[in-house]
């Protein structure tokens, strides 16, 4: 067989939380990525496939009997920061099964924001900077590079680029995600972040208008484009026909426009979808009002993710959010008054955080009392402002970018005020304080009792104090 083009999930892509106190929010889902290339590519002719390593055991005994297989002209890979000596890895696999005739293409946010450096250190032959369609559809027309914008490749041992691509104006002209490629009956989510499996995701939306120094932009950029609602619901349902039982809104910002996000949830409410939904990307405290949420909770919607950041104002403001200290909790009252789940986003570590300011966003988790707490370390990752800051001040420490996952405290760059050894116990006080205060125990037993999840609540609940022990005899 000698199919077109074969995407590769990477073998850690649903491992970020093990070993950590979040292990238990571990999840699997389809690429959403891969679900929308592979239709716009077949709609072109093409034949597509995807195999994905994370859901499996041996996962490089599978790929290179896959690819001896399938024996793919293009293999399509994508990757965050984290998993990128993953991707060369497999790219080293491929050229050694595939040979040089096969065209190994790479997009993502970290090779998007590292081009240059990511094609120097692989067997990638193009990387894709920002959005991926049209340009991975030129590739495999068979253009030529020098014509295709948007991408940096190899060409007799040098590097070279091309303009920038401009992006997609109308998002209702893609074709609807592919389903076909994936098996939805071998995707599991948590109990604790989802009510249904299959769980998937779809966007409504592309961009974030906001200016975060933390948040990497390197794939869709400030420019926030969207969907038109009736667009959304058409897609929602197609999803619920191909057999989603829960849907999540991955959008970077799906209420920036909360004019159109009320009329989404109108127009759900109106044509009688029926479907679970969250926004677990998080919604940002100074965009949202009562009247979407309570619209949101109407229309299926029954978690959102709310990003804090911080409890402390200076920290706050050292990260150009945006947003004030009172403005999350006006957010949280309305988010509790709607009835609605919650998920507190916390980042320790910010660049003017001290452990007082750290002691303050503890104190303001607990005030705050979502459903549930996330907190992450700040990790500098390529493409965002305050990587470009402290690799200028000489703050990077290593570029083993395996190292760089905000859910461990890695050795990765030095803080202007904290060391290693204080972020990492601030991280496990923060859960401590949170998850054994009692409020949250009360609500909890309340809440386990009513919805008659208490030993499963027992159980995760070991698993969030004990990640270690629980790593240990799984092995």
């Amino acid at each position: 067989m000698n199919l077109d083009i074969l995407f590769i999930n990477l073998p850690s892509s649903f491992s970020a939380f093990e070993a950590t106190r979040l292990e238990v929010y571990k999840q699997a889902y389809p690429s959403l990525s891969f679900m929308c290339l592979a239709a716009f590519v077949k709609q072109a002719g093409y034949s597509a496939a995807v195999l994905d390593l994370g859901i499996e055991k041996n996962p490089y005994d599978l790929l290179r009997k896959k690819l001896k297989e399938l024996k793919p002209r293009y293999l399509g890979i994508t990757s965050t920061t984290p998993l990128f000596g993953e991707a060369v890895q497999i790219s080293r696999i491929g050229r050694e099964i595939l040979g040089k005739e096969t065209i190994i293409i790479c997009g993502g946010a970290h090779v998007s924001a590292l081009p240059q450096e990511s094609l120097a250190d692989s067997e990638i032959n193009i990387v894709i900077v920002g959005e991926g369609e049209e340009t991975l559809l030129e590739i495999m027309q068979g253009k030529k590079l020098s014509e295709i914008n948007g991408i940096f490749y190899k060409e007799n041992e040098r590097i070279l680029s091309t303009p920038p691509r401009q992006f997609i104006e109308d998002l209702d002209s893609l074709p609807f995600p592919d389903f076909s490629i994936y098996d939805l009956k071998k995707y599991h989510c948590s109990k604790l972040v989802s009510r249904y499996s299959p769980v998937l995701q779809i966007e409504t939306s592309r961009g974030c208008p906001n200016n975060c120094s933390f948040c990497s932009k390197s794939v869709f950029e400030r420019k926030f484009r969207t969907k038109s609602a009736g667009r959304v619901v058409q897609e929602m349902k197609y999803f619920i026909k191909n057999g989603a039982k829960e849907l999540r809104i991955i959008d970077d910002q799906f209420a920036a426009d909360i004019e159109r996000a009320k009329e989404i949830c109108r127009l759900l409410i109106k044509e009688k979808v029926k479907i679970p939904w969250c926004l677990p990307n998080g919604i940002r405290v100074d965009r949202v009002d009562q009247e979407f949420l309570d619209l949101a909770k109407e229309a299926g919607c029954y978690q959102v993710s709310i990003g804090f950041e911080s409890g402390d104002q200076n920290s706050l403001n050292s990260i150009n959010k945006g947003i004030t200290l009172e403005q999350g909790a006006k957010c949280m009252a309305m988010v509790k008054k709607a009835g609605l789940e919650s998920i507190g986003f916390f980042v320790l570590g910010l660049p003017a955080d001290t452990e007082e300011s750290m002691e303050k966003t503890i104190d303001f988790a607990v005030k705050m009392m979502p459903t549930y707490v996330k907190s992450s370390a700040m990790c500098p990752y390529p493409g965002s402002r305050i990587f470009e800051q402290y690799e200028r001040e000489g703050r990077i420490k290593t570029r083993d970018w395996s190292k760089y996952n905000r859910h461990k405290v890695g050795d990765v760059y030095e803080h202007p005020y904290l060391s290693l050894q204080v972020l990492r116990k601030y991280q496990d006080l923060f859960y401590r304080r949170f998850y054994l205060n009692p409020r949250f125990v009360w609500m909890r037993l309340m809440k386990s009792l009513k919805e008659h999840t208490f030993w499963r609540d027992v159980y995760y609940g070991a698993r969030t104090f004990l990640p270690d022990f629980f790593s240990l005899h799984q092995q």
